[in-house]
């Protein structure tokens, strides 16, 4: 199965937003400096993205896609299991966005696209779900 969603804003805070399990609360979790300087942070089952800035942004997924992404600043894979068909990524104090994935393994990679080079003209995270 390959599907690209629509773009959709979200607003980033605390330069993070997080990738967890459907109708689940993103757990907090703590940022090393291991994982500052690897772009993300791990726990109970769930992901945190680091972000550019502080600002209104893009999320753009993309399920067992092998189309490149032509421009971006920085790069962050990680392993992540989705227990149930579903994720949902939110930011600190921000709305809750919902993808429909089959439940599984995928290795999650993120992109980060800068405003100035992103199509949509505000900063854009293009995360890659690949089925492992």
């Amino acid at each position: 199965m390959i599907k690209s969603w629509k773009p959709q804003e979200l607003a980033i805070s605390y330069h993070q937003f997080t990738i967890f399990q459907k109708d689940s609360e993103p757990p907090v979790i703590d940022w090393t400096d291991e994982a500052i300087e690897k772009g993300y942070a791990e726990a109970d089952g769930a992901v945190s993205f680091e972000a550019r800035r502080n600002t209104r942004a893009f999320i753009v997924l993309r399920l067992n896609t092998s189309e490149p992404v032509p421009s971006y600043e920085k790069k962050a894979t990680v392993p992540f299991e989705a227990v149930k068909d579903g994720i949902e990524i939110e930011s600190v104090m921000s709305k809750r966005l919902f993808f429909h994935i089959p439940k599984g393994r995928y290795s999650l990679t993120c992109y980060s696209v800068p405003a100035e080079i992103s199509d949509l003209h505000a900063d854009t995270y293009i995360i890659d779900a690949a089925a492992m």
